[in-house]
């Protein structure tokens, strides 16, 4: 019944590995994850190279595994051939026991579900068969409740989430042909790193944007990947009948990245409900498409009250959607590193002190402040400067740390200021965790 499209989606049974495309740095938390028994689940937005990222991981089991090419079932649920059949579970269990008529498989299967969530139960088929011991699944998705309620319901303490982000900085480069691995080649080609930053903060990260040479089709490219999100991910799927009026909210927010927010303000300014704005928010999110940040207090009730702050997924797909007319690269390079510290999967939240001074992250891990950091485009001003570190000195008082950084475009060195140390690192270096 679905022998074509499961031999059209397999062409490594014939002993042909993928083109793999640009290494990912994920790659290594997927290699543990592969000689565990969990289920990996790839999740992020679309377009992130997930699907040229299990291409990667299939041929790492035919290499360097030596896993046989029928062992290894791949199958992409949001294909066409499978769409009339998805409301109902059993046709996923059909579409299995057609695979191993055709591959007779006596050994470990390695299972790929692309856009496992366009099949509606997925979780109990998935979870029957992993219960049986003789299936290695990684799923992949778009949206984030694979990590959360739908997910984790059925499969609790079963999976390894791994998640998508577009480009880091380092993929960007490597995408770009150059590869710099040590502080030698990194001072010995600063310019060449500079202007591949400029790149990075304007374009972003997503794959297929690193290998388009015309600027503004690279925008058009990404206002694409926006509306698709919008229309196709979140629209289509929750429901809303005004999907124009989730556009507005989204191009308003990602105009404004960085700035502070509160549901109030946005219901005011957009004319939609506050339930309505938090409902959308949490779509955005769901999607990968909009990130909110809290403000870091001990109390959990006035965290939760407090203004957000908000970033996109992408610094390019920001630009390509603002109404922004001018170059604002301090925020720009303030999405860079935000999306940096989710790709370390780092707890992120901004700072408010008590004198109303504000610091842009404060990382927080168990129970303990790890980092304070700033993020300014340029410090050659004294006034800027003096604001910033004016911010990072109450900030570690009131904290009680000692030390803190700022990043920035251009600029490199150390203010130490009673017992209390800031480290001024260029956002390069940051960006490639080469900051000593």
């Amino acid at each position: 019944m679905f022998e074509n499209v499961i031999i059209d989606q397999n062409p490594h049974w014939n002993g042909t590995l993928y083109k793999e495309g640009v290494p990912r740095d994920v790659m290594s938390k997927i290699h543990r994850g592969l000689a565990l028994p969990h289920i990996l689940s790839v999740v992020g937005v679309r377009r992130s190279g997930k699907s040229t990222l299990i291409r990667q991981i299939i041929n790492h089991l035919l290499k360097e595994k030596g896993i046989k090419p029928r062992n290894i079932l791949f199958l992409n649920l949001e294909h066409p051939g499978f769409s009339r059949y998805k409301n109902d579970v059993e046709n996923l269990e059909r579409v299995y026991e057609d695979y191993l008529k055709l591959a007779s498989p006596a050994e470990m299967i390695y299972c790929f579900l692309d856009e496992v969530h366009f099949f509606q139960e997925w979780q109990v088929f998935v979870k029957s068969h992993y219960e049986r011991k003789n299936v290695k699944f990684i799923v992949t998705g778009s949206n984030s409740r694979l990590l959360s309620s739908e997910f984790i319901t059925l499969l609790s303490g079963r999976t390894i989430p791994v998640e998508v982000y577009p480009f880091s900085f380092s993929e960007f480069i490597r995408a770009k042909g150059e590869q710099y691995s040590d502080q030698v080649s990194l001072l010995k080609n600063r310019h060449k790193i500079r202007s591949l930053l400029d790149d990075f903060t304007h374009e972003g990260g997503f794959p297929e944007i690193a290998f388009i040479e015309e600027r503004e089709t690279k925008k058009e490219v990404l206002a694409m990947y926006a509306r698709n999100i919008l229309y196709q991910d979140i629209a289509a799927r929750f429901g809303i009948k005004k999907a124009v009026d989730l556009e507005n909210l989204f191009f308003y927010l990602a105009s404004n990245i960085s700035s502070s927010y509160s549901f109030n303000s946005l219901s005011k300014l957009t004319g939609l409900t506050d339930k309505t704005v938090k409902e959308y928010l949490s779509y955005f999110s769901d999607a990968y498409l909009l990130f909110t940040v809290d403000a870091f207090s001990f109390s959990v009730k006035h965290q939760l009250k407090s203004s957000k702050k908000v970033y996109t997924v992408d610094a390019g797909l920001a630009e390509a959607v603002s109404f922004r007319f001018s170059d604002d690269r301090g925020k720009f390079l303030e999405n860079t590193v935000f999306l940096e510290l989710k790709r370390r999967g780092k707890e992120v939240f901004y700072y408010k002190t008590t004198n109303g001074l504000e610091v842009d992250f404060i990382i927080k891990k168990g129970r303990n402040i790890t980092d304070l950091i700033q993020v300014s485009g340029e410090l050659t001003e004294e006034k800027t400067k003096a604001r910033e570190v004016r911010a990072l000195i109450k900030a570690m008082d009131e904290i009680g740390l000692k030390k803190s950084l700022i990043v920035t475009l251009e600029q490199e060195g150390v203010i130490k200021e009673g017992g209390r140390t800031i480290s001024i690192v260029p956002a390069y270096k940051f960006l490639l965790n080469m900051e000593s």
